[in-house]
């Protein structure tokens, strides 16, 4: 049987209109009146009355219902145009009573549906432990066994059913958490959003599954007392004839297959409870990690690196996210291409700041074979290769050599007057603006505002300063 096959096809049309909140409360107001009847259905006075209460405190506009041409300005207008509504939509119905009354009754599949209202609004914490002593204590209990399908699986699968419900819903509110930490949140919204964590989530629910509602107290016992209801005929066979009589199954072989396969499933969820709360550890680790970590970078405005990358990055960031049709790798505004002064910047490798650990080796080594020594004008060829590559490398003594000597007798010097005809030359400039920064160099630089181009290669231009032997300028 499908759903509208129960309810009408308008059903949910009052929680999409214009006043579909106001609907929701009518619907809890009218579902709380029936709470002290013996029934669904309570005096239409009475219901009347009380949403006529709600409208004088929460409206005072006039409001146009839907199917409806006449403006309900008053309160019992709107009362009964609500009535009205959800009449027409099949939540309630009316009937009239024996002494000329008539009475207002809620539907029970619309009884249903607002108490899954309330459990949303509420979110109350499942008590795992007393779902899980509940399984635990009907199993155990030996007049049950009477009519082991009626009064032991059915209660156990409902009750199972429940308790994995309710940590799938512990998992997901875990990850809606750390969702929300990736939105455009500041450092105090997310402190304070940790801290409702902690207190709605971490040191109740998550704490309780892992302390006082550990479900490892009666796992074994649980699974040991399912596999009994397969193993015992007598007791497999009472069950089958109690799961063919309430769940109208004639067949009984499909009946014997389909109660196999609600008890497996019960176990296989009591085995599984380990991959589902190992989950929820992660999550929970992840939460905690992703929380502290975003604060601390929100809250870091030092003056130390990491401070300043922060800033820059965050600068960058703004001024790029201004613009949503600028492409990251469009050429930029020269403004910010000054920030990176000569060339654009690329990422730095992970594996690039990991340190390689020293490793000692205090074995015997072994004897060198005398075929594998050089001839004394090899070594010499070697020495002298070594030598021409050290000198063309681009180290700080290398660069310091070069710019001295492009200086000559002179102050000052423009790094685009440096030669410049192929990429070494222009890597060699990078250094060059590099090391200037460095107050150990033998030189220092000026950058300048005017963008060069030469030989294909660009960038802004900047004087090479020498520094006197007491490193003034």
């Amino acid at each position: 049987m499908q759903l509208f096959q129960i309810v009408s096809e308008d059903f949910f049309k009052p929680l999409t209109g214009k006043y579909k909140a106001v609907y929701i409360d009518c619907l809890e107001l009218i579902y709380s009146t029936y709470k002290t009847e013996l029934s669904y259905g309570v005096d239409k006075e009475v219901i009347l009355g009380k949403l006529v209460a709600y409208f004088d405190e929460v409206s005072g506009e006039a409001m146009t219902f839907d199917d409806e041409t006449e403006v309900a300005s008053d309160s019992r207008a709107k009362a009964n145009a609500t009535l009205r509504t959800l009449k027409r939509c099949h939540w309630i119905e009316e009937e009239a009573g024996s002494d000329y009354t008539t009475r207002v009754n809620l539907f029970d599949y619309a009884a249903t549906m607002i108490e899954s209202f309330e459990k949303i609004i509420k979110n109350d914490e499942m008590e795992y432990q007393s779902v899980i002593s509940q399984i635990h204590g009907t199993l155990q209990n030996p007049e049950a066994y009477a009519k082991p399908y009626e009064y032991i699986i059915k209660r156990v699968s409902e009750n199972t059913d429940e308790l994995i419900s309710g940590l799938k819903k512990l998992n997901t509110m875990i990850k809606k958490r750390i969702d929300e930490i990736t939105r455009d949140k500041t450092a105090q919204e997310i402190v304070e959003d940790f801290f409702g964590y902690h207190k709605d989530i971490g040191s109740k629910a998550y704490h309780r599954i892992k302390t006082s509602d550990n479900i490892s107290h009666f796992r074994l016992g649980i699974i040991e007392n399912l596999r009994g209801l397969l193993e015992d005929e007598e007791i497999f066979r009472k069950s089958v004839n109690g799961f063919m009589e309430i769940e109208q199954e004639d067949d009984r072989p499909r009946a014997e297959d389909r109660l196999k396969e609600k008890i497996h499933y019960m176990i296989s969820s009591f085995n599984n409870y380990d991959e589902i709360i190992e989950e929820i550890d992660t999550r929970h680790t992840k939460y905690l990690s992703s929380a502290i970590a975003r604060a601390t970078f929100l809250l870091n405005h030092s003056n130390n690196t990491e401070g300043r990358i922060k800033g820059i990055l965050s600068f960058l960031a703004e001024e790029i996210n201004q613009d949503e049709t600028i492409n990251l790798n469009d050429e930029s505004d020269e403004s910010l291409s000054a920030v990176f002064s000569i060339f654009p910047q690329n990422f730095l490798d992970g594996d690039s700041l990991y340190v390689v650990p020293v490793t000692r080796n205090f074995g015997i080594p072994q004897v060198l074979d005398q075929s594998l020594g050089l001839t004394k004008e090899e070594r010499d060829l070697k020495k002298r290769a070594l030598y021409e590559k050290n000198k063309r490398r681009f180290s700080k003594a290398n660069i310091n050599r070069f710019v001295l000597e492009a200086l000559g007798g002179e102050k000052s010097r423009l790094a685009s007057t440096l030669p410049l005809k192929d990429s070494r030359d222009f890597i060699r400039i990078i250094f060059i603006s590099l090391f200037g920064r460095e107050p150990t160099s033998s030189y220092t630089t000026k950058p300048l505002k005017e963008r060069i181009s030469i030989n294909g290669y660009r960038f802004t231009d900047f004087k090479i300063v020498r520094r006197d032997d007491h490193g003034d300028i």
